[in-house]
């Protein structure tokens, strides 16, 4: 008897033998873990957009290390660069061969939600354990009541500031937009008197594509202002007109008090460097500048420190930050392939495994269960080690409430529209050129904001 022919009656048979309830889940599981006698593998396309080796080769060995253990288990990795990542999953979506398993950012996950590629992952999450993730790495993933990608790490900004500047200007940890203007200035310095700062006292990124939006959220968001109802979901970008004016204005008056000129046009590594090679005393960052110290400028790493990115006013904390993390999700498929998906997800997420994932990415990247983050395989990183001070002030801080732009009350498209777009750099570079006010730009925001959401709902 042909094989696929066998395969169907065990199927239909186990089918019969289990409450109706139940069935589907127990086929695919019984066929994807080998439990028909290994009637048919089950083969698993995985892909990553994380493409440095020493983060791919991390998730691969563990990813192999998991199947080994599933019977009949077969998974094709693959690192897929994210500049090409949407061509190709448009592609592979059209021609019915999307990965079954993705590694990516958030916006990646709105993108084949809303295009109905994927399956929820609330169940994966509970079998995990759900109170072990922070519920901020949950949130940005949540639509129509279900979780659709299991958090892995998310990147977090806040203020890298040099501690011995601090000291020795006496400047205390400013706790609101007045006091960390007044430290921006006390902090640029012209030594030699020519008329041009030895040192800035705070970085002020505005290239257009992704760091002038990025710059811009951070205060706007840590001001209170959403682009949604983080409850209801409703557009309300208008209803913060004013946050984003005040948001838009502190930026602008760091950047002519304490930013060098040309950091108008700044990308990451602009003003990574210009903080790790001491021309900045602060920089709104994503944590990257540790490895960048560690190779140009280790003697800096004993005068880097964090602090939260503060609210405007002194006494209120910042409402929250713009940060963004990494998710594993299942690509709607076939029962049997959903399942093995679902059972090598839940595999990879020992405390042990979350944390050597971390660590393969140090500082930039942090865990998002609380197991990993207080687990000994994160904790013995010597990077970990040095900065564990910081570190806890950015997990309990500044990763308990985050957003990422217009993924407020979770999943929306508008995330990617943002990162794929100019239009709010091309705003904020006119308002920081003078060819325009605050007030302008912001409307300006608005009116594409309005538009691409329009355009989302159609």
């Amino acid at each position: 008897m042909p094989r696929n022919r066998t395969f169907r009656r065990a199927v239909s048979a186990r089918a019969r033998s289990v409450p109706l309830k139940g069935a589907l889940l127990a086929t695919a599981l019984s066929v994807g873990m080998g439990g028909i006698g290994g009637a048919m593998a089950v083969e698993l396309s995985f892909w990553t957009n994380l493409t440095t080796a020493a983060q791919a080769n991390v998730i691969k060995a563990q990813v192999d290390q998991c199947a080994a253990g599933i019977a009949d288990l077969k998974v094709n990795f693959e690192t897929v660069p994210f500049d090409t990542m949407y061509t190709r999953l448009i592609t592979s979506m059209r021609n019915g061969q999307a990965p079954n398993i993705m590694n990516t950012l958030e916006g990646a996950v709105a993108f084949v939600q809303a295009r109905g590629g994927l399956v929820p992952v609330t169940d994966v999450v509970k079998k995990i354990g759900e109170n072990d993730f922070l519920p901020s790495y949950l949130n940005a993933v949540r639509k129509d009541g279900e979780v659709w990608g299991v958090p892995d790490w998310a990147l977090h900004q806040e203020v890298w500031y040099r501690k011995d500047l601090f000291k020795a200007a006496n400047i205390e940890i400013p706790v609101s937009w007045p006091q960390l203007i007044e430290a921006a200035e006390k902090l640029t310095v012209d030594k030699n008197k020519d008329g041009t700062p030895d040192t800035y006292g705070f970085a002020v990124p505005m290239g257009r594509s992704l760091v002038a939006p990025q710059t811009f959220f951070q205060f706007f968001y840590a001001a209170g202002g959403t682009i949604f109802d983080p409850k209801t979901g409703e557009y309300v970008f208008d209803k913060h007109k004013d946050e984003a004016i005040k948001s838009l204005d502190t930026m602008l008056t760091l950047y002519k008090k304490a930013s060098p000129p040309a950091s108008v046009e700044w990308s990451w590594s602009d003003y990574r460097n210009a903080y790790v090679q001491g021309t900045v005393a602060m920089a709104n960052e994503w944590g990257a500048v540790v490895l960048i110290a560690a190779e140009q400028n280790p003697s800096m790493l004993d005068n880097m420190g964090v602090f939260p990115l503060p609210g405007p006013e002194a006494g209120k904390p910042p409402a929250a930050a713009l940060n963004g993390g990494y998710y594993y999700l299942v690509g709607k498929s076939t029962p049997e392939k959903e399942a093995a998906s679902k059972e090598l997800l839940s595999c990879l997420y020992t405390p042990e495994k979350v944390a050597n994932r971390a660590n393969s990415r140090p500082i930039f990247a942090l865990p998002a269960t609380r197991s990993a983050f207080e687990s000994q395989a994160y904790n013995d990183n010597p990077y970990v080690k040095r900065f564990k001070p910081e570190l806890d002030v950015i997990f309990n801080k500044v990763m308990q409430n985050w957003y990422r732009y217009g993924q407020e009350a979770g999943l929306n498209p508008l995330t990617g529209q943002i990162e794929a777009t100019s239009f709010i750099g091309d705003a904020i570079q006119n308002a920081a050129l003078g060819r325009t006010t605050s007030q302008q730009a912001v409307e300006q925001m608005a009116t594409q904001l309005k538009a691409q959401v329009a355009q989302i709902k159609k």
